[in-house]
């Protein structure tokens, strides 16, 4: 579900327009004046940039932005957990509870090495570790345990022996034709 926003004229009610989406580009399409960036601005900012942009094609532009809608903000988790899943985003939420949201941590997970991914103000992703290990422990200042942002994932790689174990699994039992039981035999 994406941001619904209305767009009301005062003195013009002919251009009015309902529940008008904010597309994933973050823009929305208007008569006249065609797109217009709305992401990431407030309703009164957007309300005096579109006064503005009409000032040229009305004599009163007096325009109000109402919200009609929000779309639900979510944060995305994946690697070793239970269950990699979008988590909703309603308030604080911390990468630690993000993974338990998401089943919790598998046995194969790496905690002191959960990587962060964010998208900055420039739309440039911006990648971070945080060592959730130590909030778990007590150490460290407990900032480790991150407030995530929306839209932002949270990644937990496997763990350095999770990936000799599955090395071992992969390459020398599924590989080399031994099986162990030829060679111990227990009633012997």
């Amino acid at each position: 579900m994406e941001d619904l926003l209305d767009i009301k004229f005062f003195y013009n009610p002919e251009l009015n327009e309902e529940k008008i989406p904010v597309r994933p580009d973050g823009r929305i399409s208007l008569p006249f004046v065609g797109e217009v960036m709305a992401a990431g601005r407030t309703p009164a900012e957007l309300t005096t940039i579109l006064r503005k942009i009409y000032e040229q094609e009305l004599k009163k532009p007096e325009v109000a932005v109402i919200v009609r809608s929000f779309a639900q903000h979510r944060v995305y988790v994946d690697g070793e957990v239970e269950k990699p899943s979008e988590v909703e985003l309603h308030g604080p939420l911390t990468a630690l509870r993000a993974i338990a949201s998401a089943g919790g941590l598998k046995e194969s997970g790496q905690l002191d090495y959960v990587l962060v991914l964010r998208r900055g103000p420039d739309n440039r992703l911006i990648v971070f570790h945080v060592n959730l290990l130590e909030v778990l422990d007590g150490e460290g200042d407990g900032n480790q345990d991150v407030k995530l942002a929306p839209y932002d994932i949270v990644y937990v790689p496997r763990s350095r022996i999770a990936d000799v174990n599955r090395f071992v699994h992969l390459y020398l039992r599924k590989n080399i034709p031994i099986t162990f039981g030829l060679f111990w035999n227990p009633l012997l």
